[in-house]
């Protein structure tokens, strides 16, 4: 990644960390030496402002930021409800990327044209996530398929974006002792790099396959290993 993109990013995610402690901050500050009468309806409205600018921010810059926003989400027992409205659309409302972009992945990925492999090649998504998104399609041999594709560079963003977190928690960890979200930054940690290696997902569909193999209403795909690679999984 190009220093003036992690520059970019590094900005865009530390100066609305700053914006979104500040409010906080003064809301505090008000209500403890001038007894602001409605904080509470204050910080109900800076919840919201918050929880919609870091939406914002997540769709826009994508790669771990979403995960982010998705873990954060989900955990109503951490976080206002106000939080839990917005971030949770981040769940199954992640913009996908142009066909363009997923169509040079797979060639680089598989070393041929995609008319080689695929019969045909839905551009459309079927799903898109963080990490990558799922085309449906169909082998020469006629086998329907599904293509999961990790997105160009998500990786070097994935880390970049985890050095960024870990700093801003760290600091806020620090200055407001009473707030720790390790617990959700460690879990993305361990996850994140797991998500990354498509021929671990593999291994591990083919284990829980194997497990559940007697079990008919429990389905895995198979998974088609001579066009599937680290970041192209076909299955």
């Amino acid at each position: 990644m190009r220093i003036t993109k992690r520059a970019s990013r590094w900005f865009g995610v530390s100066t609305l960390a700053a914006r979104v402690y500040l409010g906080y901050k003064s809301i505090t500050v008000r209500e403890k030496r001038f007894g602001l009468k409605d904080a509470a309806r204050r910080r109900s409205r800076h919840h919201s402002w918050s929880a919609q600018r870091i939406y914002e921010t997540a769709i826009r810059r994508q790669g771990l930021l979403i995960k982010f926003g998705q873990a954060l989400g989900s955990r109503p027992d951490m976080i206002p409800d106000e939080y839990i409205d917005v971030l949770s659309r981040l769940q199954d409302q992640v913009p996908p990327r142009p066909f363009a972009v997923i169509r040079r992945a797979v060639e680089g990925e598989l070393g041929r044209p995609l008319e080689d492999v695929f019969a045909w090649f839905e551009e459309k998504a079927i799903a898109s996530a963080s990490l990558a998104q799922v085309h449906k399609a169909a082998l020469k041999d006629g086998r329907v398929v599904a293509v999961k594709v990790q997105y160009p560079g998500i990786q070097e963003i994935v880390e970049n974006d985890l050095a960024n977190i870990r700093f801003l928690l760290r600091i806020l960890s620090r200055v407001e002792r009473n707030l720790d979200f390790t617990p959700i930054i460690e879990e993305i940690s361990q996850t994140a790099p797991q998500e990354l290696d498509f021929i671990n997902e593999g291994h591990n569909a083919e284990l829980i396959a194997s497990n559940f193999g007697d079990r008919r209403d429990v389905i895995v795909p198979k998974i088609v290993w001579e066009y599937s690679t680290r970041r192209v999984l076909t299955m």
